[in-house]
């Protein structure tokens, strides 16, 4: 049931159909110095640019209002990630970076949700800002409660500045000691 109310369009109460998968962005023809994709490889990419299809063989199971950014390393292997569709301007920024380090990016998208004017969309309406929530004040008279109360030691500054000043009393015992060892060590002529 929750699946069914997610896809019923908020303005008309009919089914949401955001269209078909479409290719928004593609540079996957683009070969660079560097590249060390095989012959077949290359002539695939130039294909499926051309032809304007993601793949030959599986259809993309991209989710609605989502994007999806693919690129091809240098060595030839796929790498693909989703976004929400608000976030279309960094998926933008991230296939122009994409392109000039010689990945031949790509972005598909439904075409329906075209989020870009350049190409013929529209953008997004932007996601509402959940609001946070505000931090509840602790109310307390207790004089159990750490903080709470004229106790000496009671707070946890004091605790802290307790066991802080007990350190030093130790070490410096222990620097006592030491002092004493030396002075016994050089009357006996083994100092030094």
């Amino acid at each position: 049931m929750a699946q069914v109310l997610q896809n019923l369009h908020n303005e008309s109460g009919t089914e949401y159909n955001p269209g078909q998968i479409i290719i928004l962005f593609d540079n996957r023809h683009f070969k660079t110095a560097d590249s060390k994709l095989s012959t077949f490889q290359t002539y695939y990419l130039d294909g499926l640019c051309r032809l304007g299809w993601a793949t030959y063989w599986e259809k993309p199971d991209l989710e609605p209002r989502k994007l999806r950014l693919i690129w091809y390393t240098h060595a030839g292997r796929e790498g693909h990630r989703d976004f929400p569709l608000a976030r279309y301007m960094a998926v933008k920024d991230m296939f122009d970076s994409l392109s000039e380090q010689g990945f031949r990016p790509m972005v598909l998208g439904w075409s329906g949700e075209n989020p870009y004017p350049m190409i013929g969309g529209t953008e997004p309406a932007p996601e509402p800002e959940q609001k946070k929530p505000k931090p509840r004040l602790a109310t307390s008279a207790s004089d159990y409660v750490s903080g709470h109360g004229g106790k000496a030691g009671a707070t946890p500054h004091d605790r802290v500045m307790a066991i802080i000043e007990q350190e030093e009393e130790r070490e410096a015992k222990a620097r006592k000691e030491l002092v004493e060892i030396s002075k016994k060590a050089e009357a006996t002529g083994y100092g030094v």
